[in-house]
């Protein structure tokens, strides 16, 4: 008899045990979602003028909701990539409601006049609003191209370590070619095609001495050099 009392009373210890961690568990997972992870979400931007870096965080709180898990990452990457100074980012989340974004601006690579206005051209291809104190030695952008286009051709100048500071401007043509003007006065005639090797080549001829009083360089027909003096 006593060990069927003492059976009984461990059971509904058990069973009190397990409503309690039951109740605890369901209580806990609410705090968990309406508390912990539903303050408003921190944002913290870095990179870009402070100007820019403020209103990018009033943005994102707008189309944020209050749940850091519940970011819509197209909106949230559509929404940084509005401002034509962002090359690239990335984004740390910091439970439980801070996000803290690093941003690598585009440099300025040139200028260019649109609609009779003169903007930068940005590395990223993305034109920036014209800024006198930081683009006086930038090379101006002549031409109808596309940002395809401009892209293209600015990897390729990085990778053959072409200075921009040496040169006064570019040319872009309908063919698909570009002309690059030195502040020297040397002009280079490129083609359209084979650019990374003609551009390689021409750097060489640039400071040869057989070459040192050219004013034209024409790399246009294949195999050939034309100069002018």
């Amino acid at each position: 008899m006593i060990l069927q009392q003492k059976g009984r009373k461990n059971k509904f210890i058990f069973i009190y045990v397990l409503l309690f961690i039951l109740i605890t568990s369901i209580n806990n997972k609410t705090l968990h979602n309406k508390k912990l992870f539903s303050n408003n979400l921190i944002f913290e931007v870095n990179g870009l003028p402070f100007k820019d870096n403020q209103k990018l965080k009033k943005d994102l709180i707008n189309i944020s909701t209050n749940n850091i898990f519940k970011l819509d990452k197209n909106k949230f990457s559509n929404k940084i990539n509005e401002n034509n100074l962002v090359l690239n980012f990335f984004v740390k989340k910091n439970y439980p409601n801070k996000i803290d974004i690093k941003i690598n601006r585009a440099k300025y690579f040139g200028k260019i006049y649109k609609n009779e206005k003169l903007y930068i051209i940005g590395s990223n291809g993305k034109l920036i609003n014209y800024d006198k104190e930081s683009t006086k030695e930038l090379p101006y952008f002549y031409g109808n191209f596309k940002r395809r286009e401009f892209l293209k051709f600015s990897n390729v100048i990085n990778k053959v370590g072409l200075e921009t500071k040496d040169i006064s401007s570019f040319y872009f043509f309908p063919s698909e070619r570009w002309d690059i003007k030195f502040k020297n006065g040397l002009l280079l005639k490129l083609p359209n095609k084979d650019l990374m090797d003609v551009l390689s080549k021409v750097l060489l001829l640039k400071n040869d001495q057989n070459f040192k009083n050219s004013k034209i360089i024409d790399l246009r027909i294949k195999n050939r050099i034309i100069s002018n003096e």
